[in-house]
């Protein structure tokens, strides 16, 4: 069973473009917006397991260049 989870993202000031296009390359990655509020972008992604989401945050989108600052929330369905 997959595990969804929605990653807000806190960005560099004028590379939210290029962060959201390179997080959308993802294979885990469903959807991806820039968003209103406290955070800039919003990013949802789909995994086999909760270990694996460790390894798309950690590993993959906080080395995107840009990305300052992520609070992860797993869905319950």
């Amino acid at each position: 069973m997959a595990v969804r989870a929605y990653v807000l993202l806190r960005v560099e000031a004028g590379k939210l473009n290029s962060v959201i296009d390179s997080i959308a390359q993802l294979p885990e990655v469903k959807e991806a917006y820039p968003i209103t509020g406290d955070y800039d972008a919003i990013v949802s992604i789909e995994v086999e397991n909760v270990a694996d989401i460790r390894e798309v945050v950690a590993n993959k989108i906080h080395k995107i260049e840009g990305v300052k600052e992520t609070s992860t929330h797993i869905a319950f369905k």
